[in-house]
């Protein structure tokens, strides 16, 4: 059986990563190339929403899509990777190389990384933003945690409903705490990113004649010494 086209995901329900339901795929959309790049889900509020097909799985009978928020703080974490490993072999070069064939691609590694740090600070926001929202969710859910037992105790609210729905809410309370951490832990690393950068070019505007010095990820590896 080959792989599974786009089109056949019509029709099929969709899930986040934390399990929780979205809505129906109605539809799949194309990009300016004509490539089938996006599924067009309409969610369970009514509203219509796209989601790259890079962001959706298929696990078993079920689509599941991940958050592309996520996906690219991962993605930036393994350019930062890529670019550490770049700075690396270039040092191994310093010796076959002459001085300004060294200085323009150390250029170049630095220009890549004032280029993740933009995005890096970009995602920032974007990460903050969602941990507020989520902070927002919990924060909900936890009063209405509290005033289902208070009704339930006043005699207001039936055994068999207070169950019903204090599960449910712990469900949703559960499903919270683990995208918040998800969430804290891209924060953590984005931040990490962003002050290690601005550690490293800080001491390097205030330095003449120095090195060039390449950062990503927390390593430091000298050009043109």
């Amino acid at each position: 059986m080959g792989p599974l086209e786009p089109i056949e995901l019509i029709g099929k329900m969709v899930k986040d990563q934390y399990g929780r339901q979205m809505g129906m795929i109605v539809s799949v959309l194309m990009d300016n190339r004509g490539d089938m790049s996006w599924v067009l889900v309409k969610m369970g509020d009514g509203r219509f929403r796209r989601f790259r097909l890079s962001d959706v799985v298929i696990d078993g009978s079920e689509v599941i899509t991940y958050s592309s928020l996520k996906r690219r703080v991962e993605a930036l974490r393994r350019k930062a990777a890529l670019l550490r490993r770049e700075g690396s072999l270039l040092i191994g070069l310093r010796e076959r190389m002459g001085e300004r064939a060294l200085e323009e691609m150390g250029k170049d590694i630095e220009d890549s990384v004032e280029a993740l740090q933009a995005e890096a600070s970009y995602l920032l926001r974007r990460v903050k933003d969602a941990l507020e929202a989520v902070s927002r969710q919990l924060r909900d859910v936890r009063r209405g945690l509290a005033c289902l037992e208070v009704e339930h105790e006043l005699g207001k609210l039936p055994d068999e409903a207070f169950e019903l729905f204090r599960r449910i809410l712990m469900n949703g309370l559960k499903t919270l705490l683990a995208e918040r951490n998800d969430l804290e832990e891209a924060l953590s690393m984005l931040k990490r990113f962003l002050e290690e950068h601005t550690s490293v070019k800080e001491g390097h505007d205030g330095a003449e004649d120095e090195p060039i010095d390449v950062e990503v990820g927390g390593t430091t590896d000298v050009v043109g010494a």
